[in-house]
């Protein structure tokens, strides 16, 4: 379901949010109900049987969606109400978050802050019923500018050595910082690999010191702006025949200028735009059907419009094309742009032009942004899921 980027002409979506935003309306409500309540149980002075609340109440709303309670600065009760890994979720909580009573001695947050050694050494007993012992940790980019961790965890049993990984960098970053910038989490036997390994409380400087080396390797300025300067490199990948593609998965051939970039998206890998732009582009892609044409006419189909939207970005100075596909039955155009709203102005109005298929939208490669669309013409429909 789109929250951002939603079609009022839509009356079936519209309606699914409408009815999702009635769901938040009456979470609300039962919460303040019980805030008072809920605040004197945190504190050790009521008793409430708080997960069966959450359970009945917050899952009316959605299912995934994961919660915790805490505290803050100045006696605060805190409320974390996450995406719990779902980022495509990320909109609607967002929602959530905008919708929440202003109560006193409450704060809600859309996201679970970093959290100090100690307290993420109290969760990690708690979760794994077994406490965290010795431990060291090591990062480093190895590609697609995420960051992976090796932890050392010799007190540690093989099954749980993991899942204690996964939670403390989760609460030694925050659940921000980790889906934005971290890749793989491993474990090892041993710290007789190379690199530099630190305590567990060095894990956040860690991360950071590698994400300060990935931002000093991205522009100071956008794409739009270095078009020129570019340099392209060729790919070919195998895709399986299916019924339809979501996504990019039929991608058979292409071009980018961003590499890193681009395999991520193609990939599959968690994606978020910040990892390759440091001056606010958001990386986008445009898909149009080519069902019952062969490949060189939707080839040169593919071309025209890149030329159009390309140029009609760069008019503006508002994005840039970066890459370009074609597939078993799409063609596609990545693109980097500094203004969305803008420039799906200016993409409708050049596809139209060009007579794309009705099947036709600008999709996005964020995570958090994978269930939002835009169609190119007022009656597109949904693209596949």
């Amino acid at each position: 379901m789109r929250w951002l980027y939603a079609d009022s002409n839509d009356h079936e979506e519209n309606a699914a949010r409408r009815a999702v935003l009635s769901r938040i309306e009456k979470w609300w409500s039962a919460f303040a109900a019980q805030a008072d309540t809920i605040h004197a149980y945190l504190h050790g002075a009521a008793e409430f049987d708080l997960p069966e609340f959450m359970t009945a109440e917050l899952e009316a709303v959605e299912t995934r969606l994961g919660w915790e309670f805490g505290t803050a600065g100045g006696g605060l009760a805190r409320l974390v109400i996450s995406v719990d890994g779902h980022l495509s979720l990320r909109p609607m909580v967002d929602a959530m978050i905008a919708r929440a009573p202003h109560l006193e001695g409450w704060e809600f947050l859309n996201a679970h802050p970093a959290d100090s050694i100690e307290s993420a050494r109290s969760a990690v007993e708690a979760e794994t019923s077994q406490a965290l012992g010795r431990a060291s940790v090591r990062a480093s980019v190895r590609s697609m500018n995420r960051v992976d961790l090796q932890f050392w965890l010799p007190d540690a049993g093989d099954s749980v050595a993991r899942t204690q990984a996964v939670i403390a960098a989760e609460r030694l970053l925050g659940e921000d910082a980790l889906a934005r910038w971290v890749g793989a989490i491993e474990t090892v036997e041993s710290q007789s690999q190379g690199g530099e390994w630190l305590p567990l409380n060095e894990l956040q400087r860690a991360v950071f010191t590698e994400v300060a080396g990935v931002n000093a390797r991205l522009p100071d300025r956008p794409l739009v702006s270095m078009v020129k300067d570019l340099r392209w490199s060729l790919w070919r990948l195998s895709p399986p025949e299916q019924p339809d593609y979501p996504r990019e998965q039929d991608l058979i051939m292409g071009s980018s200028a961003l590499d890193e970039m681009s395999a991520c998206a193609q990939l599959g890998a968690p994606f978020d735009s910040r990892r390759y732009s440091k001056v606010g582009e958001t990386f986008c892609f445009l898909k149009f059907d080519g069902e019952g044409r062969k490949v060189a006419p939707r080839m040169e189909e593919r071309k025209k419009v890149e030329t159009a939207v390309g140029y009609a970005l760069m008019e503006q100075q508002i994005g840039c094309v970066v890459g370009a596909g074609t597939g078993k039955r799409y063609c596609y155009l990545d693109v980097a742009l500094t203004d969305v709203p803008a420039a799906i102005d200016r993409i409708r109005e050049q596809m139209r032009a060009a007579g794309v298929s009705p099947r036709s939208w600008l999709l996005f490669h964020d995570a958090h942004l994978a269930d939002e669309w835009v169609g190119i013409y007022d009656d597109t429909p949904p693209p596949p899921h």
